[in-house]
């Protein structure tokens, strides 16, 4: 293979400072400093603009220079605060994070901030490559916000839970993420607090009085989860991510299994949401077949893309062979994944992509853009369907979801579509 795997496998993730403003993000009025150079800042802004396209009002940059790697950031820093309040924004609470090379220098930037008199609370964080990627600096993020806030102690109402581990800036979040709330809430919940997810300032400081913490994507929420386990003596449950009806009711069983409700409702819709897609599925199935690929390839966040192999190869299509590479760590993939043959970890993007290119003629991509690129570049015919950023070749303006019941009707039609696009194809 050519270098550019290379360039592929460092693309596949953005860095922490992009993760640690998305949680902050996911609060509103929050504002966000990145304490470095521009090209960190603008690196972090365009992966943060697909999920909210205004984010340049609330995400800034103390655009220092080469010189602060020697003599400091304390000038840098002390102006962008001071633009900050001189344009009469009013955050709730305010990150300033440091990028990678400015974490060196050791500056104190929570000192630094203090003499800015704000009247918001102020968390100061190192970010940046050298921390890790996306869900390691969202994660650390999460925990530093909670470490910082006076979290109040209250006693636990009934059925009311708080989700961790859900953002608006993973590939089509927002929509997976009320799909979530939509099934707890007619399965008979409270939702409590969604760190990072649309939660307010003062809705998280107040998430104490929930029954339990249910962790979503596990790479982002299970810090926050062991923290507040450890602090605060909040159970918690590992939950995943629910694709397809039938992954839906397991996962919603999982929490009922420790929070009990009556979930008949959705019950009784994952009942109806069967028949229809099997009636639909037969009468597209006595045109075209069943739907089938030699090769099937998942490549997304960890626990996205172990719990969409499931439902792909439970629900979805038919496949030879299904592979999943985690971009993140995932100690829980036994409890979400057991259909896969195979599952690597990102730093085996290239072994996976390179079995899956000597293999099958139908290949199915679920994945990203840069995936789908290696496999032109070898004038590998693949049926893509887009999971994860980056994003080039798709624009998603509706907000439909992949996750949950109503997910289900959408995937299936994506995957229909690329099945009957593929069939066409091959028969020239």
């Amino acid at each position: 293979m050519s270098g550019k795997w290379d360039d592929i496998c460092n693309s596949i993730d953005t860095c922490a400072l992009a993760g640690a403003a998305a949680f902050f993000a996911g609060i509103p009025k929050a504002q966000i400093l990145a304490n470095g150079q521009l090209w960190c800042y603008f690196y972090a802004l365009r992966y943060l603009e697909h999920a909210e396209y205004n984010m340049a009002e609330r995400f800034h940059c103390t655009q220092t220079d080469n010189n602060a790697v020697i003599y400091g950031t304390e000038e840098f820093l002390l102006k962008a605060l001071e633009r900050m309040q001189q344009s009469e924004c009013q955050p709730s609470i305010l990150l300033v994070e440091n990028s990678c090379s400015i974490s060196l220098i050791g500056d104190d930037i929570a000192g630094i901030a203090g003499k800015a008199a704000l009247e918001c609370p102020v968390v100061a964080m190192d970010c940046g490559g050298l921390l890790g990627g996306f869900a390691e600096g969202y994660a650390k993020a999460g925990v530093k916000l909670l470490q910082v806030l006076p979290l109040a102690v209250r006693k636990p109402v009934h059925k009311k839970i708080n989700l961790l581990g859900l953002t608006d800036f993973y590939y089509n979040g927002a929509a997976d993420s009320r799909e979530i709330v939509r099934i707890l809430h007619d399965a008979g919940y409270l939702i409590g607090a969604i760190p990072g997810g649309g939660s307010t300032l003062e809705c998280i400081t107040g998430l104490t009085d929930a029954e339990l913490n249910v962790v979503i994507n596990e790479e982002l929420g299970l810090p926050l989860a062991r923290f507040l386990k450890q602090q605060y003596d909040m159970p918690y449950v590992i939950a995943g991510v629910p694709y397809g009806v039938i992954g839906s009711k397991k996962w919603l069983s999982r929490i009922t299994q420790i929070v009990s409700t009556d979930a008949k409702a959705v019950f009784i819709e994952c009942d109806a949401a069967e028949k229809k897609l099997t009636a639909y599925g037969n009468d597209v199935s006595c045109n075209w077949g069943e739907p089938w690929f030699d090769e099937t390839i998942i490549c997304a966040p960890g626990t996205m893309a172990l719990c969409m192999a499931e439902a792909v190869r439970g629900e979805w299509i038919n496949t030879q062979r299904l592979q999943v590479v985690c971009r993140d760590n995932v100690i829980s993939e036994d409890l979400y994944s057991v259909m896969a043959d195979k599952v690597y970890p990102k730093e085996k993007i290239k072994t996976a992509l390179e079995s899956v290119l000597c293999g099958g003629k139908s290949i199915l991509l679920a994945g990203s853009s840069n995936e789908a690129a290696i496999f032109m570049r070898h004038n590998k015919m693949v049926s893509c369907c887009n999971v994860a950023y980056p994003v080039n070749d798709e624009v998603l303006l509706t907000q439909v979801p992949f996750a949950g019941i109503r997910g289900s009707f959408h995937m299936q039609q994506r995957l229909w579509n690329a099945f009957i696009k593929n069939s066409i194809t091959t028969s020239f």
